[in-house]
């Protein structure tokens, strides 16, 4: 079977308008009693109490004071709490380089942050904290 190439022709029409049939619905965080987060994101999996020591503060690796997340050292999934010592102050992206593993915490939280790092192995204990704030996740 003999293909002839794709030659560029005139922009496709549209032939019916692009009207809703039916509103859509709200999503959970806009149901009512839901005010507190009405920009429309999901909220953060952090205490009231973990997001009041973020405010001023500046991320642990690089200074900076802009997109601040509290970066919990034990997470929740391994028997993190609500505490704010479960959590230290960094930038989205090492949050991301963290979470991944990608990124080496431990020697940017001693000597400052050294009543966080005895809270995450009261969780992890010593061995599990030294790997998670290691980076050495496998």
């Amino acid at each position: 079977m003999k293909r002839r190439p794709l030659r560029p022709g005139p922009p496709a029409e549209r032939r019916s308008a692009l009207t809703r049939s039916s509103p859509l619905r709200p999503g959970p965080w806009r149901k009512p009693g839901n005010e507190e987060r009405s920009n429309g994101r999901a909220p953060f999996a952090a205490s009231e109490a973990q997001r009041d020591k973020m405010r001023g503060a500046a991320c642990v690796v690089c200074q900076q004071t802009k997109g601040i997340t509290p970066a919990h050292l034990a997470a929740r999934s391994l028997g993190g709490c609500d505490d704010p010592d479960c959590v230290v102050p960094l930038c989205w992206m090492h949050h991301r380089a963290y979470d991944t593993g990608r990124l080496e915490l431990l020697p940017h939280l001693e000597p400052r942050w050294r009543h966080e790092v005895a809270h995450a192995v009261l969780h992890l204990g010593l061995i599990g904290a030294y790997r998670r704030l290691g980076g050495c996740r496998t």
